[in-house]
């Protein structure tokens, strides 16, 4: 008896934890469209008016040297995304032919400063449109 009488505080303040911190968490959210170059699939990323580049359209995701990540094709790019916390809410349509496709993507965080978590962004200056 005393065993189930642990284990059922345990259920219950495991419950009542998760409900407080999730009470704390916002859904933030991220366009990305993604554009074919010669070299393969980058990913253009609209974060938001305090992330975004004031000095282009887009960040973009970039590489351990800074540079603009390339990828192999438009897949690659939402498992990366993914592995970072993002899910996708919509495809955006979209008739551009430099385009591989564009995606509204969302996640839920406890603080602003968790938006760029785990991305690794170009660096700006090397990220001219």
């Amino acid at each position: 008896m005393k065993r189930i009488i642990a284990i059922f505080s345990v259920l219950v303040l495991t419950t009542l934890f998760n409900q407080v911190s999730a009470q704390n968490d916002y859904k933030v959210y991220c366009e990305v469209n993604m554009l074919w170059n010669f070299k393969g699939c980058y990913a253009a990323l609209t974060l938001g008016d305090k992330y975004s580049n004031v000095n282009s359209k887009y960040d973009y995701i970039g590489d351990s040297l800074g540079d603009k990540k390339v990828f192999r094709n438009s897949v690659s790019i939402l498992n990366y995304m993914s592995k970072n916390g993002w899910d996708i809410e919509y495809k955006v349509t979209n008739a551009d032919s430099i385009s591989c496709g564009s995606y509204l993507l969302s996640k839920y965080v406890q603080d602003d400063a968790q938006i760029t978590s785990g991305l690794t962004l170009a660096k700006r200056n090397k990220s001219k449109n």
